[in-house]
């Protein structure tokens, strides 16, 4: 048995060992406390509420807007879409819904008009896209209750460049749902002549979002004019129960 000074020297050389456990455990959750502590000042320095914020993930409609020929979508979206739109007033909706099949590379859908007080659906149409026609079961009923005639993505085009020049409106951002929305007031020649308005007339454009995934793709575009009528139009990678 060896002493040192009346100390044991295993029992010197395992304090001096657990002293060097211990101390590097501290070292490790020092580390890990300093880790998420700069996760966290990170997070709390992205202001999700805020007009760059919601522009920079809005900007991702310019890979649909501007879409002229709908099968263009398959390229962004090869497991398959669904595109939504819908022009109302208080007496009647014009539904149009399509759904992009990844397997048979085929677009197509329904085409309904919904009486609003009695809730009837009085016509129901069906739709295929084909060479960059819509094709409808009943062609001349179609022309008649579907007045837009197309979407507004085959005409708009929406960057963050063009984002940006747009007179702001209002913003948000719901931390729960991570949904977030951001509303602007424009005079668009473009939105204009889709709506058969005058080329000066103003409109409330507003765009809406969840963030779901990185891999989930979900946007409605929603001009208001005011007049008594809404329209919204969604396109997703995702399903849209038929845009209800």
């Amino acid at each position: 048995m060896i002493y040192y000074k009346g100390i044991k020297v295993s029992c010197f050389i395992e304090y001096h060992n657990k002293e060097k456990v211990m101390n590097k455990r501290t070292f490790l959750i020092i580390l890990l406390i300093g880790g998420l502590m700069m996760t966290g000042l990170a997070g709390c320095g992205e202001n999700k509420n805020s007009r760059e914020w919601i522009e920079n993930k809005v900007s991702e409609v310019s890979r649909v807007y501007p879409t002229e020929n709908l099968f263009d979508l398959f390229k962004q979206f090869p497991e398959g879409f669904e595109v939504y739109q819908v022009y109302m007033n208080d007496k009647v909706s014009i539904k149009i819904y399509l759904t992009g099949n990844s397997q048979f590379k085929t677009i197509t859908g329904k085409l309904i008009r919904k009486d609003l007080k009695s809730e009837k659906k009085t016509d129901i149409i069906d739709v295929t896209y084909i060479e960059q026609k819509f094709i409808f079961s009943d062609e001349e009923r179609a022309k008649e209750i579907w007045e837009l005639n197309g979407f507004l993505f085959q005409e708009l085009t929406i960057n963050k460049s063009i984002l940006s020049e747009f007179t702001l409106e209002s913003q948000s951002y719901d931390s729960v749902t991570n949904g977030f929305d951001i509303s602007y007031s424009v005079s668009n020649p473009i939105i204009n002549k889709f709506f058969r308005k005058s080329s000066s007339k103003n409109s409330t454009l507003e765009f809406g979002s969840s963030l779901q995934n990185n891999d989930y793709y979900y946007y409605s575009v929603v001009i208001d004019y005011k007049d008594g009528y809404y329209f919204r139009e969604t396109v997703s990678n995702g399903e849209l129960n038929n845009g209800e």
